[in-house]
C-alpha cells in the first residue's frame, strides 16, 4: 500500500505567502499526474463548504498553475464520504472548529486504514485532529484527537502562547508535542 504522507499545517493555509504555497505544492508532490484531492470542510459550517471549495480551488491554482486537479467536496454522508475517500489520492483536511471535524470524522469506521497510503494535509483543525491530544486555541481547552498519530498538537503556535506548551507538556503522558507556528508545517512519513 506504502506509507501514508501526512502534511500537518500551524493555521492561516488561506494567506498568498511562500510558505503556504510550500504547503500546497507539497500536497501534491508525488501524486499522479491528474490527482483525486478530496476537500473536507468538516470543521466549517456547512453553508460555507461550498464557497470554501472555491477558494481552496484558486488556491491550488495559483500554487500549482500547470497541473490538473480533480478537487472534490466532501459528502456529508459517511458511506459516500467513506467511498471518496477510497479513489481519491490526497485528502485536504481544511481548518475551522476542531470538535466540529472531530465530530463528522469519528463517524468514519477505521479511519486510519482508509489513509493508508495517501497523503493526508491538514491546516489546524486539520492538523490538530489526528493527533493524540491537542490545545484548541478557540476555546482553550485540551483534548483526545483521533489517535492516528501519536503526537500531541498545538497550531498557531507563537513564542507569546508558549504557556499553552508548557501546559501541555504537563498533561496525560509524555507523547511527544508538535508545535506548529502559522503558515509553517510539518510532515509525518508513516
Amino acid at each position: 500500500m506504502g506509507k501514508t504522507k501526512y502534511i500537518l499545517h500551524g493555521g492561516a493555509a488561506k494567506r498568498e505567502t511562500k510558505n503556504n504555497k510550500k504547503f500546497f505544492i507539497e500536497i501534491i508532490r508525488g501524486l499522479p499526474k491528474r490527482p483525486n484531492i478530496l476537500i473536507v470542510c468538516y470543521a466549517k459550517p456547512q453553508e460555507t463548504w461550498n464557497e470554501t471549495l472555491k477558494a481552496v480551488k484558486k488556491t491550488f491554482s495559483y500554487t500549482s498553475p500547470k497541473k490538473i486537479l480533480n478537487l472534490e467536496l466532501a459528502s456529508d454522508n459517511t458511506e459516500t464520504f467513506v467511498e471518496q475517500i477510497k479513489v481519491s489520492n490526497a485528502i485536504y483536511l481544511v481548518g475551522g472548529n476542531s470538535h466540529l471535524l472531530k465530530e463528522y470524522l469519528s463517524q468514519v469506521p477505521n479511519l486510519s486504514e482508509l489513509l493508508t497510503g495517501k497523503t493526508v494535509a491538514g491546516s489546524s483543525a486539520g492538523a490538530l485532529v489526528l493527533s493524540k491530544y491537542f490545545y484548541e486555541n478557540d476555546d482553550d481547552t485540551y483534548n483526545d484527537g483521533l489517535n492516528i498519530l501519536p503526537f500531541k498538537i498545538l497550531c498557531h503556535y507563537t513564542k507569546e502562547n508558549s504557556n499553552k506548551l508548557e501546559k501541555m507538556k504537563k498533561i496525560n503522558d509524555n507523547t511527544k508535542i508538535l508545535a506548529i507556528e502559522e503558515e509553517h508545517f510539518v510532515i509525518i512519513e508513516q
